[in-house]
């Protein structure tokens, strides 16, 4: 449930106080840097949510230029924010050797070397467990990412 919000937000403060988290959520990044700078009372949510041990939070699927500040007791810890670098549309071979077409999303980390690689499955595969395509992953910097696609999908941005 934490998760879910926090991949709807248009920007937030989530403070971890003792296993619990606080969350301030914004429309925007204006909103945000407007309650930080000129303590403007512009939040559009307030929530709290229990932490769970087994719970990790992601930032991945946060919305492009969403800023996410992660506080730990009022002291800030980390920052996320995704802005969109690249979209397009590739064909390649399924596994029963179907040619198909899917769009791909790019976004670079701002606070961050980090990549962002977004493989969009076709409406009617994104709950299958066979479509093995759908990827969203990570990379360390824009050489990992070019390497991947070279290799993958013979693909040079």
């Amino acid at each position: 449930m934490l998760q879910e919000r926090l991949n709807e937000l248009g920007s937030a403060i989530l403070n971890i106080k003792n296993r619990k988290v606080h969350i301030t959520g914004f429309t925007r990044e204006e909103m945000l840097q407007s309650y930080l700078h000129k303590g403007a009372k512009n939040w559009s949510s307030i929530g709290l949510y229990d932490l769970h041990d087994e719970e990790d939070l992601e930032f991945l699927d946060i919305r492009d230029d969403a800023l996410i500040i992660v506080q730990k007791n009022g002291n800030e810890i980390g920052r996320h924010q995704y802005k969109h670098e690249a979209k397009q549309t590739i064909e390649f071979k399924d596994e029963e050797g179907k040619m198909i077409s899917r769009t791909f999303r790019i976004r670079k980390s701002v606070y961050s070397d980090h990549y962002h690689f977004y493989l969009v499955a076709a409406k009617d595969e994104e709950s299958s467990e066979s479509f093995g395509r759908k990827q969203s992953l990570l990379f360390d910097g824009k050489n990992a990412l070019d390497c991947f696609l070279a290799e993958e999908y013979g693909i040079n941005l």
